[in-house]
């Protein structure tokens, strides 16, 4: 997929030029909006200028993992946001594998005005899109492409937070339960847990890294296979969102380990359900109701037809709970 920059470079202008073609956001000479629309073209990018039709005020919001709690707080806030800049949100959970692009495909016939982009699609779907200048907002990252912009998560300071606080406790055997490292959100969080191991000159033979499906069942199933086997070394787990953690937490009382006495857990995300758990989960926090409402933002001035940049959320904090304690002084547990 061709990025703003490589259509400028093709046609030979500046990127602003290429923003102002694709958005419509400032007038263009005919000669240099010949050469971008050719540049575009030879690209295999399709840009149309239909009739303007009356907008929907409708938006669809595609999501991971509707059991995941953090989708539902963002949400809960980005409808609330909408309702309030007469919009409607429409959510679309990816309950299994390719539902998102049924969804897209679906909603190529529908009068939506824009899609907010929580979960992971291909990118020859995402080509129809832009192609058909339907405005897109991702959460947790962004694409160098035409009629999008996202809103950047604090991902690797969230996770250095976590790690620090468990290498404050005494812990140096620390388990990192994440997500693919093929996406940048996740990636990113397991860069934040290597940063703090590495300032506490923590050798690469203690780097515990794990990339799972990160739901509560998957995890659960993991944490109590590695537990029966791997107590003795492992003392504090970090998790790439508060399901794991969570799965984490029921395995190990499953097997009769204690948290945090035995072992320290640490979510992301500080969901409301962290607060319901025995021990109260510690958790990274992120302010949920401030992305629910950027996203939001940030599609209606696209659908308007300005060119946005990226929000990125800088705050995070660590929200500490009955989750995590002192390593115990015996040397193995």
């Amino acid at each position: 997929m061709a990025t703003l920059k490589e259509i400028a470079q093709k046609a030979g202008v500046s990127i602003t030029t290429v923003s102002h073609v694709v958005n419509g956001t400032r007038p263009v000479s005919e000669k240099l909006k010949e050469r971008v629309l050719k540049a575009m073209e030879e690209l295999g990018i399709e840009l149309r200028f239909p009739p303007r039709k009356k907008p929907s005020q409708l938006i669809a919001m595609l999501i991971d993992d509707i059991f995941n709690p953090f989708f539902i707080e963002v949400f809960a806030s980005a409808e609330a946001t909408a309702r309030s800049m007469d919009y409607h949100l429409l959510l679309l959970p990816s309950i299994e594998k390719g539902f998102d692009i049924l969804y897209l495909r679906d909603l190529e016939e529908k009068s939506v005005d824009g899609i907010i982009v929580a979960t992971r699609l291909g990118t020859s779907y995402l080509k129809k899109a832009f192609s058909k200048q339907l405005p897109m907002v991702f959460l947790g990252g962004s694409l160098d492409v035409p009629f999008s912009t996202g809103v950047i998560l604090p991902d690797e300071a969230g996770t250095y937070l976590a790690t620090k606080h468990l290498l404050s406790l005494g812990h140096t055997k620390i388990l990192c339960i994440g997500g693919s490292t093929k996406i940048s959100l996740f990636r990113d969080r397991f860069q934040g847990y290597l940063k703090a191991l590495k300032e506490a000159g923590i050798p690469e033979s203690l780097h515990y890294l794990v990339e799972l499906n990160l739901t509560f069942q998957e995890t659960y199933a993991f944490a109590l296979e590695f537990l029966k086997k791997g107590i003795r070394e492992i003392t504090a787990v970090v998790t790439h969102n508060d399901p794991a953690a969570l799965g984490v937490l029921k395995a190990a009382q499953n097997l009769g380990i204690r948290v945090p006495e035995d072992l320290s857990i640490v979510g992301f995300d500080n969901t409301y359900l962290t607060q319901y758990t025995n021990p109260p989960l510690t958790s990274v926090d992120i302010p949920k109701k401030i992305i629910g409402k950027r996203l939001v933002e940030l599609m209606i001035r696209l659908i308007r037809g300005n060119h946005v940049e990226p929000c990125i959320i800088e705050e995070v904090s660590l929200s500490l709970k009955g989750s995590t304690a002192p390593k115990r002084k015996e040397e193995s547990l």
